[in-house]
């Protein structure tokens, strides 16, 4: 789980530093010594706290723990952040790349935008670029996810309105209210349609759960 190293800086700093990264961690070591870099010149004026916080700046890192074990010497372990969504913003084209663009929702429902982007299977997310909204969709997920059981959210979309997408291919607009009582009308609504329609048709349909009186279904 974790990789060990020492660093010995003592030829041109006074620091030395006894290096815990999780082993998940996907930026290398040297990036993280180039990022605190100024904050370990001077022995007696080491400032943990600070060091703690410019990494925990860094978009891969989700805990760092800063410990002093002698006066030139500190251990530092570094926890990585754990994707639980692939992001988009709503407002870039598909195929944009940029840190706005794209990035992950973390296990915890913070969005971070890295440079470095690595493969995850993780469901798409896509929202505005705004922290707040993008725990709001986290936590709905977390619902929605619960309340359609044993059913797959591939896809999960909040701008105007909630849209999700469920395996292998249904469509599930829910609208900006009461998504909670739309979706297991859904759910009741698909129970009984795979009594009477074929499950490869209805695999590939959209549900439209917006009508106060019922819903529409396009196949």
């Amino acid at each position: 789980m974790w990789g060990v190293q020492n660093t010995h800086l003592s030829g041109f700093l006074k620091v030395d530093i006894n290096w815990e990264i999780d082993k998940k961690f996907p930026v290398t070591q040297q990036v993280l010594e180039q990022h605190i870099f100024p904050l370990i010149t001077e022995t007696y004026q080491l400032n943990l706290h600070q060091i703690k916080h410019e990494l925990e700046r860094h978009p891969w890192v989700a805990d760092a723990k800063v410990k002093r074990l002698f006066w030139n010497f500190i251990n530092i372990k570094i926890s990585a952040q754990r994707i639980s969504m692939r992001w988009k913003n709503k407002d870039c084209p598909n195929d944009a790349k940029t840190q706005t663009c794209q990035g992950y929702i973390s296990t915890k429902g913070e969005l971070f935008t890295p440079n470095k982007i690595i493969k995850s299977n993780a469901i798409i997310a896509t929202s505005a670029h705004d922290k707040d909204i993008v725990k709001t969709l986290f936590d709905d997920y977390q619902t929605y996810k619960a309340i359609i059981k044993p059913m797959v959210i591939t896809s999960i979309s909040k701008t105007n309105i909630d849209t999700l997408f469920i395996k292998p291919n249904i469509k599930v607009v829910l609208g900006y209210q009461k998504q909670q009582k739309r979706l297991k009308n859904f759910v009741k609504v698909y129970k009984k349609l795979r009594q009477s329609i074929a499950r490869a048709k209805l695999n590939r349909a959209t549900f439209d759960m917006r009508y106060a009186k019922g819903f529409s279904l396009e196949l």
